[in-house]
């Protein structure tokens, strides 16, 4: 879905209209997860997730955490919805699947460590515990109650905040804000912000990665939960931008489209340019005209986030048999 704009304003007519069923909304997703009785499994599970409907940056933050364990000798896959695909699953992402397989997030988790796609995400983490898994990373997994999770982190983007602090469809939030973070272990906070929480807080950044341009002048699109901060991020660079699309999240591109950002590209004489996330889902003819920006989340403390798991997961600071069989190869 497209993010309205009064989302993130000051509340108004249509915010205020909306609440009730903002409320609603909120004690259905309650309810429903009190019902059911969490699953555990014979391996630790961390939940990255958020409780901003979209755009909070919880996908690359989850990466910057598998390298983070990976690092130390750590075992660690993916398990996801695959939010966009039809596959079923459980099944391990590879890249001979299409968006429209797997959806685009898994494509982009999968080239960092083995990940698994299932709708019923308990029969993907006993996959992933078939495959010689030590951990498992679970992508939006906050609002999951089907898994007992032995760390919830939610990430939040800085810039983006809360919005307006009301539930679907009166703003952005999945659920009230003070049950969402009472669940949470920890709040990982992506950008400077003022976040005051009564949980542990991590701070992390996004750092563009190099790239180089025959000009400065770009037209910009996306299909993101908060698209502001993709455009943000190119301003930041000193990249003019003068023209910009946004999509819906997760957003399929037509060809119609496609020709249609084209020709804006042109007329304005300016380079194309758009997410990795975006890009995975474009035909190879278009991937080849087109210009990325890549981001890496980085934790200004990542021995504090490590050392707040171990205290969390005692036994993680052991390698798994796994792990150090590969490495005697």
């Amino acid at each position: 879905m497209k993010a309205p704009s009064f989302w993130y304003a000051p509340d108004g007519f249509l915010s205020s209209l909306l609440s009730p069923l903002g409320w609603f909304y909120g004690k259905g997703g309650r309810l429903l997860r009190t019902l059911k009785t969490p699953q555990r499994f014979s391996i630790p599970i961390i939940s990255m997730g958020n409780i901003i409907c979209g755009g909070s940056g919880k996908t690359p933050t989850a990466i910057a955490l598998a390298h983070l364990l990976q690092k130390r000798g750590i075992e660690v896959h993916f398990v996801t919805r695959g939010y966009g695909g039809a596959l079923q699953g459980p099944v391990e992402v590879t890249s001979s699947h299409h968006p429209s397989d797997v959806g685009d997030e898994p494509l982009l988790l999968a080239q960092h460590a083995p990940t698994w796609v299932a709708k019923n995400r308990p029969l993907g983490v006993q996959k992933a515990i078939e495959s010689g898994a030590q951990l498992l990373i679970l992508d939006d997994g906050h609002q999951t109650s089907s898994l007992y999770k032995d760390i919830s982190f939610v990430v939040l983007n800085a810039l983006q905040g809360f919005g307006n602090g009301r539930v679907i469809p009166a703003g952005p939030l999945r659920e009230d804000r003070i049950e969402g973070l009472n669940r949470a272990d920890a709040l990982i906070e992506i950008g400077e912000g003022n976040i005051l929480a009564e949980i542990p807080l991590f701070k992390a950044k996004t750092i563009p990665q190099s790239f180089s341009f025959s000009l400065n002048r770009v037209v910009a699109f996306c299909g993101l939960g908060f698209p502001q901060k993709f455009y943000r991020t190119l301003e930041d660079l000193g990249l003019t931008l003068v023209a910009t699309k946004s999509f819906p999240d997760h957003h399929t591109y037509t060809e119609k489209e496609l020709l249609e950002l084209q020709s804006l590209a042109k007329m304005h004489h300016a380079l194309l340019i758009t997410t990795r996330k975006d890009w995975v889902k474009l035909p190879p003819s278009w991937q080849k005209h087109l210009h990325v920006l890549d981001i890496e989340v980085q934790f200004e403390d990542p021995e504090g986030i490590c050392n707040f798991i171990f205290e969390k997961i005692p036994h993680l600071n052991r390698p798994h048999p796994c792990v150090e069989r590969r490495k005697k190869r």
